[in-house]
């Protein structure tokens, strides 16, 4: 019972948002279920053909209203990514906003680094930058390595 009065409790949330708002949190959950299973199923060389430019970076700076809708894109995508009934770690945040950015003319970079825990085995993680903001990922991004950098 306790878990469907949370159900309902969230819809409520979703109908009472602004259909701009409403739109991004579907476009996010699509395009999150989209780069999982493109990651699952397709050969990375064919999904960073797909991240953009490679070796090339975004501007350090950019206009306010793109950080603007940089600040709101992380927080749609991460109120979606603990939603959803896959795994949307990193990587698939970090395409999402820039698929999203891109989408809205905004340009960003997106970072792809690696670094041995504890344990000596290689982690890899993904973030994504607009401008001086980091949009996914850009918190735990220290100590990683960047091994490839893609421009959108």
């Amino acid at each position: 019972m306790q878990t469907l009065l949370k159900l309902f409790s969230k819809i409520k949330t979703f109908i009472n948002m602004n259909n701009c708002d409403k739109l991004d949190i579907i476009k996010a959950f699509i395009y999150m279920g989209y780069f999982r299973a493109f990651i699952l199923f397709i050969p990375f060389n064919k999904l960073r053909k797909r991240m953009g430019k490679i070796k090339v970076e975004s501007p350090d700076e950019v206009e306010q209203t793109d950080y603007i809708k940089a600040k709101r894109m992380a927080s749609i995508i991460n109120i979606v990514a603990p939603k959803t009934p896959w795994e949307s770690k990193c990587l698939v945040q970090a395409l999402t906003a820039q698929k999203m950015l891109k989408k809205q003319g905004i340009s960003t970079t997106l970072y792809l680094g690696v670094k041995k825990d504890e344990n000596n085995q290689m982690i890899a993680h993904a973030w994504t930058r607009c401008g001086n903001y980091f949009v996914t990922g850009g918190s735990n991004r220290h100590g990683y390595a960047v091994v490839a950098k893609f421009a959108s």
